[in-house]
């Protein structure tokens, strides 16, 4: 797994408040995350997802990740600095593995104005996997046991991840054979 340079510290924690009232805490009030003021601007490195055990979701800016997309669902997600922005749909993302597996990352928020790519750790705990910390370390295992993620933890104290999305594939034959 390459290194990922820290470029500054960073909060990756929100507090969200869904159509339905649900909500997502912070515990941080003084700092502010990092958004995407113009639509159409590139934050960064994409592939970069961060590992949160602060993030009540999964989350991403980048609508082009999303295998599939239900843009009925909204709702705003409230930051510490007193920000809101605007959650513009949920679905799923495409996961590439190391040994070439494609692994579903289910419940992805679609934030347009959000830079960051965010793994809630408590999401994924939710579904069955186990999360383990020690050291300078996390792993995370599914309920098979078998090991999905082993991040080590960057100087800044974030789990980084590197990994590229997939696209979903569609394998269409036609037989042209009259007879």
């Amino acid at each position: 797994m390459p290194q990922i340079e820290d470029e500054e510290p960073a909060l990756l924690l929100a507090n969200h408040v869904e159509e339905n009232n649900r909500m997502m805490l912070l515990n941080e009030k003084a700092i502010a995350p990092k958004l995407n003021k113009e639509p159409k601007r590139n934050c960064g490195n994409s592939n970069v997802w961060y590992l949160d055990n602060g993030a009540s979701n999964h989350m991403t800016g980048d609508k082009l990740k999303f295998k599939e997309l239900n843009e009925q669902i909204t709702g705003q997600v409230h930051f510490g600095d007193g920000s809101t922005v605007k959650i513009e749909g949920k679905g799923s993302v495409i996961l590439k593995c190391k040994n070439g597996e494609d692994k579903l990352l289910n419940e992805v928020y679609y934030i347009p104005s959000l830079c960051s790519n965010i793994i809630s750790i408590g999401q994924l705990s939710e579904e069955g996997n186990r999360v383990i910390i020690k050291g300078n370390f996390l792993w995370i295992y599914d309920n098979q046991e078998r090991l999905l993620i082993k991040v080590q933890r960057s100087q800044n104290r974030l789990y980084k991840l590197l990994v590229e999305t997939g696209k979903s594939m569609c394998l269409m034959s036609k037989l042209s054979d009259v007879s």
